[in-house]
């Protein structure tokens, strides 16, 4: 490592470990409206009521990192049943749901804080991490690296704006982060090549595709839900799910907009926080427009007989699906970067996205391509494209099929990931 490099290495230490307090502080305030951290906020810090000899780590950032390891989580842990397995998430809807994969424990993420990693080491002792699409953290790295356990980038991307970003300190990048790589197993041929562009020698690429194509899904909820649709709501149901503060509003608007030409119009809007429920609550109230509001399991989709369904409970997300004919994905009208269009497509739903949905660049192109998903530039656009696919029930159900055919044929990266993340085990073993 070059000197200038372990200059930057200090001063970076130095920092977050003086920020680490102000960090879990920040972090619990900006997710306020999510639910809360509670005494678990000092996990943030380090500090963990668990003790293992060993444990195998996985680090998923948020939410849709933790859904789209889910079938890997469950197939790793069906063949290492006596492994503790431990699962780090940095947020409180992530946290929800990684609580119901069996046979791991689920923790909270310790802050890039030398100190911190320092105690989450000496409390858990891993002998493997294995990183979700591409959380590179300098500390996080370089901890793993000291204690010599090999470090895997599964499902991992980059996009092409960080990449021209690492390239301005190519030597900063190669050896704080590119040099600790054991192995990355990344998604796409583009990919590869941004990564060995920031350092990660050619040995450690390996293009093992999309584990998000290999979805789970609870088949039954949804039937449940589209048993319902189909005998409780005649016309035509648009879906917006995973929708972030703002895209609320917008889908609103386009609602009352599409009512005008389709009377029996129904919506089924799921924001993706707690923040994004109040606010469409509060704009439906203001509009004094009519509405049902599913706040937990408990309460009955029998309310819900057309109009505006506002979904604010989690892991329910197949059975918002059953209700809908078309769907668009949030996150891509603002400065997100979209959801995965690969869970309505499993059942058969075309898809619409905003101009924003770089996290799931190369699912969408292959849809976008293959015409099970659209693109709306604004929200004018997006009403035109929704018009148009409710007039026309072929091209609506031809859209769904080309959807399914596009998830259906991007299987196998999953088979190819456990079976890399199996050598990365051996190497540790070795050592």
């Amino acid at each position: 490592m070059k000197f200038s490099s372990r200059l930057m290495l200090c001063i970076y230490k130095v920092g977050t470990a003086l920020a680490a307090p102000l960090g879990a502080a920040f972090i619990s305030y900006k997710r306020r409206r999510d639910p809360p951290y509670g005494r678990r906020i000092f996990e943030l810090l380090g500090f963990y009521r668990q003790r293992f000899d060993s444990c195998i780590w996985f680090h998923a950032a948020s939410l849709g990192e933790v859904n789209s390891i889910k079938t890997l989580l469950t197939k790793f842990t069906n063949g290492h049943q006596n492994a503790h397995i431990v699962l780090t998430t940095l947020t409180t809807t992530g946290m929800q749901e990684a609580q119901k994969i069996e046979g791991i424990t689920a923790l909270y993420a310790p802050l890039d804080s030398a100190c911190v990693l320092r105690r989450f080491f000496k409390s858990l002792h891993p002998k493997a991490l294995f990183i979700v699409d591409t959380e590179l953290w300098p500390n996080m790295l370089d901890a793993a690296h000291s204690h010599k356990i090999p470090i895997t980038i599964i499902n991992a991307r980059m996009m092409e704006s960080s990449c021209e970003a690492y390239s301005h300190m190519p030597d900063l990048v190669n050896d704080l982060l590119a040099a600790k790589l054991d192995r990355v197993l990344c998604i796409s041929k583009d990919d590869a090549k941004r990564f060995k562009r920031i350092g990660v020698q050619d040995d450690k690429i390996l293009i093992s595709g999309n584990i998000k194509y290999d979805l789970t899904l609870n088949e039954q909820m949804f039937g449940i839900s589209h048993a319902f649709r189909k005998k409780n709501l005649s016309g035509p149901v648009l879906g917006a799910i995973s929708t972030h503060d703002t895209e609320e509003v917008m889908m609103l608007e386009a609602f009352t907009e599409l009512k005008k030409t389709f009377q029996d119009l129904s919506l089924v809007l799921v924001p993706r926080h707690k923040s994004g429920v109040e606010l469409a609550e509060k704009w439906l109230k203001e509009k004094g427009l009519p509405y049902s509001l599913r706040a937990d399991r408990d309460s009955a989709m029998e309310n819900f007989q057309g109009q505006v369904l506002l979904g604010a409970t989690m892991g329910e997300i197949e059975s918002y699906f059953g209700l809908c004919d078309l769907v668009f994905m949030g996150g891509s009208f603002v400065e997100i970067g979209g959801h995965n269009p690969l869970e309505p497509a499993y059942f058969s739903l075309p898809v619409i996205t905003g101009p924003n949905y770089q996290n799931f660049k190369e699912p969408f192109d292959k849809l976008i391509e293959t015409q099970g998903a659209f693109v709306a530039q604004n929200s004018k656009s997006f009403c035109s494209l929704v018009t148009n696919l409710f007039y026309d029930s072929e091209k609506l159900k031809t859209a769904g099929i080309n959807a399914l055919a596009v998830q259906q044929q991007g299987g196998g990266a999953l088979t190819r990931t456990l079976k890399e993340m199996e050598k990365s085990l051996q190497s540790y073993d070795r050592n």
